[in-house]
């Protein structure tokens, strides 16, 4: 089982309500899983369920992977995000009370709400850095103070519905929507839910409190709540996340208490580096490094405007081949940035300068950010195998396609199918020659659709799924380029973790650790945010911008490596700058050795 440290132990064992403050590598994923352990046993009939929601799907596959590892039966848990849970646990099974789903929907994914979006700005004849909000509060209100973009907006949300499409807010609104509209259907979910353990509380959307509040109000027996995070790595103020303190989360619950604990040590990273990333937050309380290699010096190196843009993928390479050169495993290696389309024109150039290096890089993904798509979920299946591991968590891949078959799209699974057993068992079954990976993942969806005797043409949604699916898995193949692997075993190879140095954003990889972390693009405009910059005050930009730094230097275990790159420009051609709170700490860098 499980070795906890005293206080970890008391956070797992607390018999209330319980608020944890976790401040980096305490162990928070540690005493999340733990509680969920205790959740499990604690459950009284086969009906009740333990939900933990996690900040991001990675954070889901690890506590599903721990617990897989320790042979706990796992069946009366579910865990994802705050969108997948709203999805899964209202939207699909409850469409019908929501015109606009009744007849199926599909979720539009980022590739398409960035493609519809970009194409409307052009439309209207306005800048492709026009800020279109598409977040409503809960009262569904929508506050886009350019005409322009309120028009964008509504042109926007005519194109989803014509597609039978929604997009991750209009999961959130139609969630809430639902549960205020059905009180029985939030005290239904409200009575199967025994626990929700949520991880990374300060980042959490006022709708998706909303969400919650109206679950656990409903509950004729309130769920019990074991909540995690970090006010210090709060970065998602500026796109609604609320940080509450212990009083207002009770209050927006309806609790009668929610004692607060506090996880302190830190078993990640070195003393010298935490000593590095509290300059970023100073007030927050001092960290004791309570790792192995506490003493270790490592390397923390700040390269400062020597660097240009153009020979980026150089010097990082240069960094990971000296990380593996010295023993570094490549999955303990990280390589981040601010935004996603630094990490795919990077991703791309390193994977042609160390081709004998493995990636785990969504952003060069063929299928990166459609896991909410059915066919996401079918690929899924057939690009991997019965290996040791990974049987159970295939069987509730299998579970969770049956489920969308039937309450989204309405699909009358055989009798033979009907099991995730027997549709996995039939999945296994399905082979295929072709050496493409998207021209065998056609051939093996045609008979997997045959075998469910299911006309892809039988629903719109059902077939506008299929198509996003392809549409987007074949831009993303080109615009990777020369260096994209399309045979079938690297599409199987991306779905192998832990495998390959990570490549990601730094809002991708929160609650994870790394041993060498190397982060670029550390400029302002991207770290804080542009829009962040031009909407707030300096106090703020500059709030933001430390937080950032804060969780992007506290994912290192024993080295670090920071770059602010030159010959970056704006439209107006001024070059960005090294963020300023960066630029400012005074500390005595390593050299990089990077020949």
């Amino acid at each position: 089982m499980i070795a906890f440290s005293s206080q970890q132990k008391d956070a797992v064992d607390h018999k209330g309500n319980a608020l944890v403050t976790a401040c980096p590598g305490s162990g928070k994923t540690r005493v999340l899983t733990g509680r969920v352990i205790k959740g499990l046993s604690e459950l009284a009939s086969s009906t009740q369920r333990v939900v933990a929601l996690t900040f991001t799907n990675r954070a889901s596959d690890e506590i599903q992977s721990r617990l897989d590892k320790l042979g706990i039966e796992n069946d009366q848990l579910w865990t994802g995000t705050i969108h997948s849970f709203a999805l899964e646990w209202v939207l699909r099974p409850y469409a019908p009370y929501v015109s606009r789903l009744r007849k199926g929907f599909s979720v539009a994914d980022e590739y398409y709400t960035e493609k519809i979006l970009r194409e409307l700005r052009k439309k209207y004849d306005k800048p492709p850095f026009l800020e279109v909000n598409t977040k409503r509060d809960r009262a569904g209100v929508i506050s886009n103070n350019d005409p322009a973009a309120a028009s964008i907006f509504n042109e926007y949300q005519e194109h989803l519905e014509e597609d039978r499409l929604v997009d991750y807010d209009d999961i959130l609104h139609y969630a809430f929507q639902v549960l205020g509209n059905n009180e029985e259907i939030a005290s239904t979910i409200g009575s199967i839910v025994q626990l929700f353990c949520m991880d990374e509380i300060q980042d959490t959307q006022d709708l998706q409190f909303g969400i919650l509040s109206r679950i656990i109000k409903a509950a004729k027996q309130q769920p019990m709540l074991f909540l995690v995070g970090d006010a210090d790595q709060c970065i998602y103020e500026s796109l609604g996340a609320v940080s509450k303190t212990t009083d207002e989360i009770a209050h927006e619950f309806g609790l009668n208490s929610l004692s607060h604990l506090e996880l302190t040590g830190n078993y990640r990273s070195s003393q010298r580096l935490i000593n590095y990333y509290q300059h970023f937050r100073p007030e927050s309380t001092p960290i004791v490094s309570l790792a192995e290699h506490a003493d270790e010096p490592g390397l923390i190196t700040f390269q400062n405007n020597t660097i240009a843009k153009e020979d980026l993928s150089i010097t990082i390479a240069e960094f990971i081949r000296n990380a593996l050169d010295s023993g570094i495993p490549e999955n303990e290696i990280c390589v981040l940035a601010p935004q996603w389309w630094h990490i795919r024109a990077l991703g791309r150039s390193l994977v042609g300068l160390i081709p004998e290096v493995d990636f785990d890089a969504p952003g060069l993904s063929p299928f990166h950010s459609q896991r909410e798509n059915l066919w996401f979920k079918i690929a899924r299946l057939f690009l991997t195998t019965s290996r040791p591991g990974l049987y159970r968590t295939r069987m509730r891949w299998a579970g969770e396609v049956l489920l969308e078959l039937v309450d989204t799209h309405c699909v009358s699974i055989p009798e033979s199918l009907k099991t995730p057993r027997r549709l996995l068992r039939f999945i296994n079954s399905i082979l295929s020659e072709e050496e493409d990976g998207l021209e065998y993942l056609i051939a093996v969806f045609n008979v997997f659709l045959t075998g469910l005797d299911l006309d892809l043409n039988s629903g719109d949604a059902l077939r506008k799924a299929y198509e996003l699916f392809f549409e987007k898995a074949n831009s993303r193949l080109d615009e990777i380029g020369d260096n994209a692997l399309r045979d079938i075993q690297s599409f199987q190879k991306l779905f192998r973790h832990p495998s390959g140095v990570v490549i990601s954003t730094c809002h991708g990889v929160k609650g994870e650790e790394y041993d060498t972390v190397i982060a670029f693009g550390l400029l302002a405009g991207y770290i804080p945010n542009w829009q962040v910059i031009i909407k707030n005050s300096q106090s703020f930009a500059n709030d933001q911008a430390s937080k950032l730094l804060y969780v992007i230097s506290s994912r290192a275990k024993r080295h670090l490596h920071l770059i602010a790159e030159s010959g970056r420009f704006t439209k107006t051609q001024n070059e960005y700058q090294t963020t300023p709170l960066l630029a400012a700490i005074d500390f005595d860098y390593d050299p990089p050795k990077t020949q």
